[in-house]
């Protein structure tokens, strides 16, 4: 092949080869730890898997051509649907998990200010409580996403279809945002059994139950064919919903100092907090739970 260009970078071939790269990386072994006592004194000795590390930077170094080549046989599409698209997915969870998760949340016993970052509060293990905030922040953040993104794909067709085929079109459209959603909510639920609210499974829950009513109201929009500014505008309704009545608190734990594992005291702040406690409440008595 004589014509190099397809090797060349491109933003949606970068994007395509970050995405399999972290999803290498996530498959990749991890290193084995051995810790040896001899009276008094204590080492360790790491021992890391170097053939499957060698053969995964190579299995990089093959997808990266791939990846720039898939790149540019990729349909042209607008900043907007690229931005908000499937291949924002992992490169979005990784900035938003990480600044919020990582650097942003601190647990209240930390700072002793209880009333700091009160939406993203819940779990009481510290680790759990950081990833518990980076899980919320995520839902929030592809709660717009997903629903730009949906009213960017959501074309008006000349033909006349009915309200369940424009549903399942949508539900294809946003496969790759569902499967994400499904695996990323899923991941964390085993902090749950380390205290009585079940923080991430209820949480989740609600997502699922935003999400479904969001792509019931994208494709309700586009029947109606307003200007796409005002699709755009009201898209995220049900996030945005979700955003004020949440801000008084999310959980049980919202507002409260807790040590690591102590069930948080069942204690509404206010009426949108009430409200909060009353679908943790919902989802216990359903999925079980003693709240």
């Amino acid at each position: 092949m004589t014509d190099a260009t397809w090797f060349r970078p491109n933003v949606k071939g970068v994007l395509l080869f970050a995405v399999l790269v972290f999803v290498l990386l996530c498959f990749m072994p991890s290193p084995t730890h051995t810790i040896t006592i001899g009276g008094d004194a204590q080492s360790e000795t790491t021992s890391w898997p170097w053939i499957a590390i060698v053969l995964y930077g190579l299995l990089a170094v093959m997808l990266y051509p791939i990846s720039m080549w898939a790149g540019r046989r990729m349909p042209k599409e607008g900043a907007g649907v690229l931005l908000t698209g499937p291949l924002m997915i992992i490169p979005q969870a990784i900035v938003v998990a990480g600044l919020v998760g990582g650097i942003l949340y601190e647990p209240p016993e930390i700072h002793r200010q209880l009333e700091r970052h009160i939406f993203l509060q819940g779990n009481t293990d510290w680790g759990g409580g950081c990833l518990f905030a980076g899980t919320v922040a995520l839902y929030v953040a592809f709660g717009f996403t997903a629903a730009w993104y949906l009213v960017l794909k959501m074309k008006e067709s000349q033909i006349p279809s009915s309200f369940g085929r424009d549903l399942l079109k949508a539900l294809w459209i946003l496969k790759f945002h569902i499967g994400a959603f499904v695996i990323g909510g899923l991941a964390h639920l085993g902090y749950d059994a380390r205290v009585t609210p079940n923080d991430f499974r209820n949480m989740f829950l609600l997502a699922g139950v935003i999400y479904v009513c969001s792509i019931v109201f994208v494709v309700w929009l586009s029947r109606l064919r307003p200007p796409r500014w005002a699709r755009l505008a009201l898209a995220p309704l049900f996030t945005i919903l979700w955003l004020i009545v949440g801000s008084d608190g999310n959980t049980a734990r919202a507002g409260q100092l807790v040590q690591s594992g102590q069930d948080p005291e069942w204690q509404p702040r206010g009426a949108r907090h009430r409200m909060m406690l009353g679908w943790h409440q919902a989802c216990d008595g359903v999925c079980g739970g003693d709240k």
